[in-house]
């Protein structure tokens, strides 16, 4: 039963994100890139339903509760973000209209990467499959380079000054105001 609400919840997530990447970010075109994440994640996420409707979930609890973080993250990214111009990922014509530091940006300066990032991480381990895994390590690369790319056209656009200041004080992938107070 738990990989069926598993399976159920990956495969809700994987909707809300697709939806989200035409309603919610900006892109004359669809990039190069965002063809590329869309092959790994059908792939990534056909191989996890597949495991989690046929056969049987590794560690399917924990999977579940990732799912479910990645879920609440990404919602809370949408919720503070709705109102800014959000660039696809490497869309050539990549605009925001201001830097976002409220809801999850508090925390890291690329929550819905990071949304992605623990999904597929969730999906590597329920699955234990070296697919799944290529899928995840690709998938955090790519994650990964198009966020420093992202930083590179902030840092050096209009709101420049002010992205460089927020940098310095606030996480890339991790909470670093967080951990700074628990070490």
């Amino acid at each position: 039963m738990i990989d069926f609400v598993t399976g159920v919840s990956a495969l809700a997530y994987f909707m809300m994100i697709a939806a989200a990447t035409k309603q919610h970010f900006n892109s004359e075109k669809y990039p190069w890139g965002m063809h590329l994440i869309s092959i790994l994640s059908l792939i990534g996420v056909s191989f996890f339903m597949y495991t989690a409707f046929v056969l049987t979930l590794s560690h399917p609890l924990v999977v579940l509760l990732l799912i479910a973080a990645a879920f609440v993250l990404f919602l809370w990214a949408a919720r503070h973000s709705s109102q800014r111009q959000l660039g696809l990922a490497f869309a050539e014509d990549f605009k925001t209209n201001g830097i976002i530091t409220t809801g999850p940006w508090r925390f890291v300066r690329h929550p819905f990467y990071v949304s992605y990032v623990t999904f597929w991480f969730a999906c590597a381990l329920g699955t234990l499959h070296v697919v799944s895994i290529i899928v995840f390590g690709a998938l955090l690369f790519i994650y990964v380079y198009s966020a420093l790319r992202e930083e590179a056209w902030l840092s050096g656009g209009d709101h420049g000054t002010t992205y460089l200041t927020y940098q310095r004080s606030t996480g890339f992938f991790l909470p670093t105001r967080v951990l700074r107070k628990v070490s």
